[in-house]
């Protein structure tokens, strides 16, 4: 099915696929997963029965792949090589893009500190990350925030 030209311009849709993957991940939050892990995990079918199908088939698995690089670009999941092998997983929680650039970053120290109080009294305990991009330098990212008595 054809899609209009600005469709194509401002670039692909977002897909029912792109949000399995993302929340096969983060249920599975404490793991790393290869293509054909998540494949089996979101029932993404493929079938080598025939050479017809076969071919079909292997095209298939060429696009999930591509679209798991997609993401990973899109900063949606992260992918690391293991042992030879390409892993992915959900981005965690302390993970932040840096500001100027986007790439991401793991934080160098975290730290709890108490907020002012809002308007009932109630203090906010925020969770703090600090981070550092080689190109941009340091940066921060309030990773939680919890309010306390």
């Amino acid at each position: 099915m054809p899609i209009a030209k600005k469709e194509f311009v401002v670039g692909k849709l977002h897909s029912t696929v792109e949000d399995e993957i993302v929340s096969f991940l983060k249920e599975r939050k404490e793991a790393a997963f290869t293509s054909q892990e998540i494949m089996g995990g979101i029932h993404y079918h493929t079938n080598f029965g025939t050479p017809e199908i076969s071919k079909m088939s292997t095209f298939a698995i060429a696009d999930f792949i591509t679209l798991l690089h997609d993401m990973v670009r899109q900063r949606n999941i992260r992918m690391k090589v293991v042992r030879n092998r390409m892993y992915y997983a959900a981005l965690d929680q302390q993970t932040a893009k840096c500001p100027k650039c986007g790439d991401l970053y793991e934080p160098t120290k975290t730290w709890k500190m108490a907020g002012r109080p809002d308007k009932t009294g109630k203090r906010l305990q925020l969770h703090i990350g600090l981070y550092k991009c080689p190109k941009h330098g340091s940066f921060r990212k309030v990773l939680g925030k919890k309010k306390i008595d």
